[in-house]
């Protein structure tokens, strides 16, 4: 049995670019939904829930100025 999602479960990754609309168009196509994340995430990436709960955030920012 596998751990259920939960919304402290988030896995965010820091492109430090803007999020290609195709690429959230195709993750939409493999079943994944965008969701917020609350303001800061929706100001700076996007949410994708993928079809078992669980959460990506593509952050736009790099990881060095993510703070």
């Amino acid at each position: 049995m596998r751990p259920a999602p939960t919304a402290e479960g988030l896995l965010v990754l820091y492109p430090g670019r803007p999020i290609d609309d195709a690429f959230i168009d195709g993750l939409k196509r493999a079943g994944g939904r965008v969701v917020s994340q609350g303001p800061y995430w929706d100001c700076w990436g996007v949410t994708v829930e993928d079809p078992d709960g669980y959460r990506v955030d593509l952050s736009s920012r790099s990881w060095s100025n993510a703070g």
